[in-house]
């Protein structure tokens, strides 16, 4: 019982601290929502789960580059149709997006795009349009939307995050403490012996 619960602690806490670690990377492309000194959480979650404005951890071979995950916001999902000037503002189904979160205010600074999202797929930006490694920068793969799968985690705040670790890290602990008390016994037992 003992073995079994230090195994379930030392199990929960890799995986949380995993978790974390990813995404301790430098976010420049973030900015100014994340920043390089930014403590950032993620939970698990499908990429069917996800929504317009979540910032998602995903990993898009496609794109290239490295292959670390990356911090990326939800632009649009599969229907949707999402276009910008190379000075204007982003529409998103013909409505301009109100996008307090992008850096000093420039919604593109790139190419201009028009961009009807295919059912399945994302159009991800960057927060810092002008230094990320998004959506509008390969046009030629799928519209440069990125597959749902793609996505293993979506942004939260700390104590949410930890919610799926609380159970099993506690009762990894319980059973830990359970088989240490259950050895003490027996040790105790041995002695008297």
């Amino acid at each position: 019982m003992l073995i079994a619960g230090a195994l379930l602690l030392v199990g929960d806490v890799v995986a949380f601290r995993t978790n974390v670690e990813l995404l301790s990377q430098p976010r420049d492309s973030m900015r100014p929502t994340f920043t390089g000194e930014s403590t950032v959480f993620a939970e698990s979650v499908d990429g069917s789960e996800v929504r317009r404005g979540d910032v998602v951890v995903v990993s898009v071979p496609e794109w290239g580059g490295p292959r670390r995950p990356l911090l990326r916001r939800v632009i649009g999902i599969g229907g949707d149709r999402v276009s910008c000037a190379r000075e204007g503002k982003l529409l998103l189904n013909g409505k301009r997006l109100d996008e307090p979160y992008v850096l000093n205010g420039v919604a593109n600074g790139l190419s201009e795009f028009d961009v009807t999202v295919p059912p399945g797929r994302l159009f991800l930006l960057g927060d810092n349009r002008l230094n990320s490694v998004d959506s509008r920068l390969f046009p030629g793969i799928e519209e440069g939307t990125a597959p749902l799968s793609a996505v293993s985690g979506r942004t939260t705040t700390a104590s949410s995050a930890l919610k799926p670790y609380a159970v099993p890290f506690g009762g990894g602990l319980l059973i830990a403490l359970a088989g240490l008390i259950g050895a003490l016994i027996t040790w105790a037992r041995g002695r008297r012996t």
